[in-house]
């Protein structure tokens, strides 16, 4: 048997390597697991600050962005609101002018012995009143004592081209942007060039109109575009003060209003032909620039009448659309 100073020993060694154990543990311990690291308050609280002020900053840029949406979108419509409205309106006034026009008589009495006698197959034919000094047709007489600057009724039958025509030749543009009684208009009035002379016919009238978004003034003009349209509109009937005048449409082409010093055809500078061969090299100018063919033309001696507004697009570029007609013997 072992004695009790043996067994002593043995359970001394015994502790020994335990708490040799139990110490290698905590070292072992103390190597995997690491310190946990200092919390920075102040650096969180920063950092949750700039976040609060970046969704401020965000907020307010979506605010004022909602804001400026909000105004652009109620401008807008305010001045869509008003382009029709004002366009509703010229439409009124137009229809009421036109039914201001007297229909042409027989050879009845015009009140002022200025009228020209009727045919015998009873056809109607101009008559002639005298309004202050000037000698007109007398169904024209209401339109043009209200405005002595009208000068005719311009239709494309079957179209919204059923418009007066006004003549200004000290102020071309004055009915650029008003109606027919003076005031402002979008949609202006259809106005002659001032170098045409409708009175002592120029070789050719140029008469400008705007193309409007909602159909109306000129904007039928573009429908010359499809030879289907040709074919259904080919002549224009334009009634001066002076006489009435049946046109045959020759040629349809885009146009392009040219800078100063720039190359290419200025369809809006031919006024009058002082040879055949101006007229011509001017017939032949269009007629190449028409996308289709027109069987119909003009000789040198013919007049002429040029109907031009702007494109659809590229106004502001200086593009435009035209037609030119011939009058019909």
């Amino acid at each position: 048997m072992l004695k009790d100073e043996e067994i002593d020993k043995i359970l001394a060694d015994i502790r020994k390597e335990q708490e040799k154990d139990e110490k290698a543990k905590e070292e072992k311990t103390e190597e995997v697991t690491p310190e946990k690291p200092k919390v920075d308050r102040a650096a969180y609280f920063r950092a949750g600050m700039e976040q609060a002020r970046r969704r401020r900053k965000r907020n307010m840029i979506l605010n004022i962005l909602l804001v400026v949406f909000v105004v652009i979108f109620l401008v807008s419509g305010f001045f869509l609101l008003k382009y029709f409205m004002d366009s509703r309106q010229n439409k009124k006034l137009v229809h009421s002018l036109k039914e201001m026009i007297e229909e042409d008589g027989t050879g009845s009495d015009a009140g002022d012995g200025t009228m020209n006698p009727g045919t015998s197959s009873g056809a109607a034919v101009p008559e002639y009143v005298t309004v202050g000094d000037k000698k007109i047709q007398r169904k024209f007489r209401n339109l043009y004592e209200k405005n002595p600057d009208f000068v005719g009724w311009l239709t494309i039958e079957g179209t919204n081209v059923d418009l007066p025509v006004m003549y200004t030749p000290d102020n071309e543009q004055k009915y650029l942007r008003k109606n027919f009684d003076g005031d402002y208009a979008l949609a202006g009035t259809p106005f002659i060039a001032a170098e045409s002379d409708p009175e002592k016919p120029t070789t050719n009238i140029i008469i400008y109109g705007h193309n409007m978004k909602d159909g109306s003034m000129f904007s039928d003009i573009l429908k010359y575009k499809d030879e289907e349209f040709y074919q259904s509109h080919k002549t224009i009937q334009f009634d001066t003060i002076y006489k009435n005048a049946t046109y045959e449409v020759i040629a349809a082409f885009p146009g392009q209003v040219l800078s100063v010093g720039e190359e290419g055809f200025r369809y809006y500078a031919f006024f009058e032909a002082h040879s055949a061969d101006e007229f011509d090299s001017f017939v032949k100018e269009v007629k190449d620039r028409c996308s289709y063919d027109i069987p119909a033309s003009a000789s040198y001696g013919d007049e002429l009448i040029t109907l031009s507004t702007c494109e659809d697009s590229g106004a502001n570029e200086g593009k435009r659309y035209v037609v030119v007609a011939r009058r019909m013997k």
